[in-house]
């Protein structure tokens, strides 16, 4: 055996042990690591919706959801702050700082454990999820510009190691490039298709 096809085979038995350490390692942890990221989940979401519906009761924010567009539209301007200055004091205090500290809290598990992506972790969690629209990717899109070019590395990796697919790849790289363009989706999973006269993105992942 030449020395270049032993580093080869090496190198491929090595990708498939840490590959499986890393899931022996999610298996092990899921329980925790699911309550964690479920109230980091949870946390996003229910900040964010409150500076649109002031309101943190779920079932008052699903309802106003429900309307139809001109109604839902009507009852977010009655519930417009009155004051600019506590809408910016909750994204200063309460968005933006937990933002960065659940952004470096998912990549110290995607480096530990590999990304947990919604499909992996149910193949180790046997319970429903607190939040049925629970999905620990939601988190990563909120990240602070400070991470981003970080996170491009990591997910593409996590993206080679099959951890995530090309749909949940593309569309994190296109929030992790501000959202400028469509083309980091379009490159990896999506295609734009025109149906009952709309032009919109479909993902062509399964």
């Amino acid at each position: 055996m030449t020395s270049k096809v032993f580093i080869i085979i090496s190198l491929i038995t090595f990708s498939a042990f840490s590959q499986t350490t890393k899931d022996q390692l999610l298996e092990k942890d899921i329980d925790i690591l699911i309550e964690e990221m479920e109230f980091m989940y949870g946390y996003d979401q229910t900040m964010r919706e409150y500076t649109v519906f002031k309101t943190f009761d779920k079932s008052e924010t699903d309802r106003i959801e429900n309307l139809n567009d001109s109604l839902r539209m009507k009852e977010i301007s009655r519930r417009n702050f009155k004051s600019d200055s506590l809408a910016k004091q909750i994204w200063k205090n309460y968005i933006n700082p937990k933002d960065a500290e659940h952004t470096e809290r998912m990549i110290e598990i995607t480096k530990k454990y590999g990304f947990p992506d919604l499909e992996r972790i149910k193949k180790f969690y046997n319970r429903e999820f607190t939040d049925k629209e629970f999905n620990p990717y939601i988190i990563l899109v909120h990240a602070p510009k400070e991470y981003q070019e970080e996170l491009k590395s990591l997910m593409k990796n996590e993206l080679e190691k099959g951890r995530i697919n090309k749909c949940t790849y593309g569309h994190l790289l296109w929030h992790f490039t501000g959202r400028k363009s469509f083309q980091p989706m379009l490159d990896n999973g999506y295609e734009m298709v025109e149906e009952n006269g709309k032009t919109s993105l479909k993902s062509t992942c399964n």
